[in-house]
């Protein structure tokens, strides 16, 4: 059952591009709606209206709306908190269709703009996504993969001055001083539930769909980021379900200040 569940046929992952199409309608109705002194709720309510109206029966799971220190709280589901001017607002959303789901992570700037330092933070985490994407193929170990975004990051997190590149060569193996600032899987199965059935120890196959969200949480700056997409395995790669979902800092930008 876990092999039949995690490879997906052509009409499952057609279903789920619809549920991940679904989802980017949410998406780009918050980028229109978001503004200092919205609350999360309010919020959560534009996403399930365009979700409902598209023919979901709603949330794949429930929602993530977590702004400013919220963010760092990794499954923080009250959403009754103010956004605030000069905040980020973390998003971890997806739409159901057809019992399939989408499972999206975006984090955009509560007043239409990113600081200097949340562009940096912003820019390192979507660093470590693309390259995350580019190393999930067939025959890859998915525990070993989790080691090597873990390296990525590590670097990242350095060039961040969040790490001392003297601490990193002398921590434990065991415990990666990388987890202090993620600290959770890079990725996971996704299909009939959002952490779908499938193991995780034998190596991964073409018609597999996986999450990749990696994330930098910094408490002491009131600062967390999250990016999330939804990917299938192919021979010679992969097929991103949310590659029309506006990622780009620049582009987020754009549309919020239309």
């Amino acid at each position: 059952m876990h092999q039949l569940r995690a490879v997906k046929e052509p009409e499952e992952i057609d279903q789920m591009q619809i549920a991940c199409d679904i989802t980017e309608k949410g998406f780009r109705r918050i980028l229109k709606f978001v503004k200092p002194g919205v609350m999360e709720y309010e919020i959560e309510a534009e996403y399930i209206h365009e979700f409902i109206v598209n023919k979901s029966r709603g949330f794949a799971y429930e929602p993530i709306i977590a702004s400013g220190p919220n963010a760092c709280i990794l499954h923080y589901v009250e959403n009754n908190k103010e956004c605030r001017d000069g905040e980020l607002l973390l998003f971890d959303v997806g739409a159901e269709y057809g019992n399939y789901n989408a499972d999206m992570s975006r984090t955009i700037p509560v007043n239409g703009r990113f600081t200097k330092r949340q562009l940096e933070v912003y820019n390192a985490v979507l660093k470590v996504q693309r390259s995350a994407m580019n190393m999930l193929r067939p025959g890859v170990n998915i525990q070993q993969y989790h080691q090597e975004v873990g390296k990525i990051m590590e670097e990242e997190l350095i060039s961040l001055d969040l790490l001392d590149k003297t601490d990193v060569r002398n921590q434990d193996s065991k415990n990666p001083l990388y987890r202090k600032y993620f600290m959770h899987g890079t990725s996971h199965h996704l299909g009939l539930d959002v952490h779908d059935v499938g193991t995780m120890y034998k190596p991964i196959t073409t018609g597999m769909v996986f999450t990749v969200e990696p994330g930098i949480y910094i408490p002491e700056e009131g600062l967390g980021i999250r990016l999330e997409n939804n990917i299938v395995i192919q021979e010679d790669g992969y097929l991103d379900l949310m590659k029309n979902i506006p990622i780009d800092a620049q582009e987020i930008e754009e549309l919020m200040n239309r």
